[in-house]
């Protein structure tokens, strides 16, 4: 079974052809999209319009004998959920936020929670457990979130709007406990672990999650797809996958220039033949 790994997809608004244009050429069963499907360039709040075309782009991936398995991710407007939702129950795709699937004989998961980080946008931000909140000491605005009627409010105490939702490490377990074989589980988990370098900003700052990178060493999944920082694999010199135990990490990162998509086999629970579209062949 050929996969098609990547995320991040709203880089740029031709990514979606591009996309379709390596299916096209790869012939995937399987492409795995881990968060942020929505292009922004004229703000999210216009993003739930964009759902109509990615419908579109889905049923070109379908044609084409690959299944779509996806989540959202913190860039993309949370008022997207019930027509994400709706393409589901149509059969475009299988969105597993919060959910796991069984798909072409392994479980999917998705986890679309991130901790937190500059930006004012928090919808999709989550604490890292109920002990370690992990508030950006830094914030670009005042922390926000988009109401019922896709208008921009404030959020005024965002310690307490995290306190009352689900932790990172609580959304991973709840799910876990779903999963009768995490030896052929497959996660998207829009958030890098961090540890691996695949959280590395230009900056230089290392934002990953330590609750993420816990369970992938406790609960060894099958593998793991994340995104989030598109310049990890550009800043850490060309590392774009990691073995944790015998669960493999993929972090295909994001350009403008062109996709970043990551290929491999899939086996009877084994990979093999796994590539990067832009780092080449992966080495170990």
């Amino acid at each position: 079974m050929k996969v098609i790994a990547l995320a991040d997809v709203h880089q740029s608004e031709q990514h979606w052809e591009r996309l379709v244009e390596a299916v096209c050429d790869q012939k995937p069963d399987l492409v795995l999209i881990a968060g942020d499907l929505l292009p922004k360039y004229d703000g999210i709040l216009p993003q739930v319009n964009y759902i109509a075309r990615i419908k579109d782009y889905s049923r070109a991936i379908k044609d084409n004998g690959a299944e779509l398995v996806l989540v959202l991710g913190n860039d993309d407007n949370q008022l997207a959920i019930p027509e994400m939702e709706q393409g589901d129950r149509e059969g475009l795709w299988h969105y597993v936020q919060d959910r796991c699937r069984q798909v072409t004989g392994y479980t999917l998961c998705g986890c679309p929670w991130i901790n937190d980080y500059p930006f004012a946008y928090k919808y999709w931000v989550a604490a890292e457990s109920r002990e370690d909140l992990s508030v950006s000491p830094f914030q670009l605005g005042p922390p926000a979130i988009i109401n019922e009627k896709n208008e921009v409010e404030e959020i005024p105490n965002l310690e307490a709007y995290l306190k009352n939702k689900p932790s990172i490490r609580e959304a991973l377990q709840k799910m876990a406990e779903r999963v009768e074989d995490f030896s052929r589980s497959i996660w998207l988990i829009h958030c890098p672990p961090t540890g691996l370098d695949l959280d590395l900003c230009g900056s230089g700052d290392r934002v990953g999650s330590p609750q993420i990178y816990e369970f992938i060493r406790e609960k060894q999944p099958l593998i793991t797809i994340h995104g989030h920082i598109h310049e990890a694999p550009a800043c850490n010199g060309g590392v774009w996958a990691r073995k944790v135990g015998r669960t493999m990490v993929i972090q295909p990162g994001q350009s403008f220039e062109e996709l970043n998509y990551v290929t491999f086999d899939l086996s009877n629970g084994e990979i093999n033949e796994m590539e990067h579209s832009v780092y080449g062949v992966y080495e170990g």
